[in-house]
């Protein structure tokens, strides 16, 4: 490959792949159809997970040479609430995640990268269409395997990260209320049964304000967002393109969470460009945590009021970040139940992903 890259999309996963590959000496130039950064995000709350591996997130960066420079909140406290009318304390000694602000101004993990990708001598081209034969694609989900709702507002309530797990409410799904610092996040996601979403809505933030009590809302601003899920067989597509993060469908299948492996993707995919493709390392570090993640989802599915509050007790007498990371840790009986799940699931009418897809699941008719 040349030694000039140009990457459609300037998200997370396009931007740090310009900023690695323009630090080994290419020429890069990164075509935004949005102009300022953060696309889709509305400048709310967002998760850098924290308990898929070991290794601290933060740390990852680093070891990527993306030394984090932008505004995170530790995440070692959180309120679950359950189906049956329980209300559950969580806690962990280390952050199980970072809350981190997507668009929006200075401090969002977009306005961070922007920035690096600059002073690494990136051409941006903002409000102008990538090219057709771009390298490198980083435009996004591809379809919507999964939605969520969300409003971004500010408030007075003090500092909470509440999660409902109530499957009457939201099957297939959960609701969130984060409010940090006076900035607030509210929002459902699911992946099935989306036409019942504006009715989950209203159901979650109802229990929200009966457990939380009255709170300001201001400046409130409601958005949408999709995202896609499919099992990549490599990041780089049989015509020589290279995908990556959502792209590339690359997104963890239990909770939805996508920010952590699209910046891993991206550095798989700027070491392949380089000459360096790390076969095991994409295996070990993107495949098989996926893998692990249809396993769980297929059992999330299932899950009754019953299940999940017990689900929610558990976590409130365990460190949490170190039950994530048990439930989330590969091993063979997983690989084995999503072998099977995988089998069943598998979409066999068509697959509307990125040419790197070797999995999806059957869409929702």
């Amino acid at each position: 490959m040349s030694g000039k890259i140009r990457i459609a999309g300037g998200g997370l996963s396009g931007l740090a792949t310009a900023v690695q590959l323009a630090r080994r000496g290419f020429a890069v130039e990164v075509f935004d159809r949005h102009r300022g950064g953060g696309g889709r995000f509305a400048g709310g709350w967002q998760v850098l997970e924290n308990g898929s591996r070991d290794l601290d997130a933060l740390d990852e960066l680093r070891g990527m040479g993306l030394e984090p420079d932008f505004a995170t909140v530790p995440a070692t406290r959180a309120l679950f609430l359950d189906g049956l009318g329980g209300e559950h304390q969580v806690a962990s000694a280390a952050p199980y995640a970072y809350f981190v602000r997507r668009g929006g101004p200075d401090g969002s993990m977009d306005a961070w990268l922007r920035s690096l990708a600059l002073a690494s001598g990136v051409t941006l081209r903002e409000g102008v269409p990538a090219p057709a034969d771009a390298e490198v694609v980083a435009t996004g989900p591809r379809q919507a395997d999964g939605v969520a709702r969300e409003l971004v507002f500010a408030s007075d309530l003090s500092d909470t990260v509440a999660v409902l797990f109530d499957p009457t409410i939201t099957p297939t799904g959960y609701a969130y209320l984060f409010c940090l610092g006076g900035h607030g996040t509210f929002g459902v996601a699911q992946v099935r049964r989306l036409a019942g979403l504006p009715r989950a809505r209203e159901l979650a933030w109802r229990r929200f304000r009966d457990v939380l009590g009255e709170f300001a809302v201001r400046d409130g601003r409601e958005h949408g967002q999709f995202m896609n899920f499919s099992l990549p067989n490599h990041l780089r597509a049989p015509d020589g393109r290279w995908y990556v993060g959502e792209a590339a469908g690359v997104q963890d299948f239990l909770f939805g969470l996508g920010n952590r492996l699209a910046l891993r993707t991206a550095g798989l995919a700027a070491a392949g460009i380089a000459g360096r493709w790390g076969a095991r390392a994409f295996a070990a570090s993107v495949q098989r945590p996926m893998r692990t993640t249809v396993a769980a989802r297929f059992l999330y599915e299932r899950l009754g009021r019953r299940a999940f509050a017990a689900f929610c007790r558990r976590a409130s007498r365990a460190d949490f970040r170190t039950l994530l990371l048990r439930l989330q840790r590969p091993g063979l009986a997983k690989a084995a139940v999503a072998r099977v799940v995988m089998a069943a699931w598998r979409e066999r009418r068509g697959c509307r992903h990125a040419g790197v897809c070797g999995w999806c699941r059957e869409r929702e008719r």
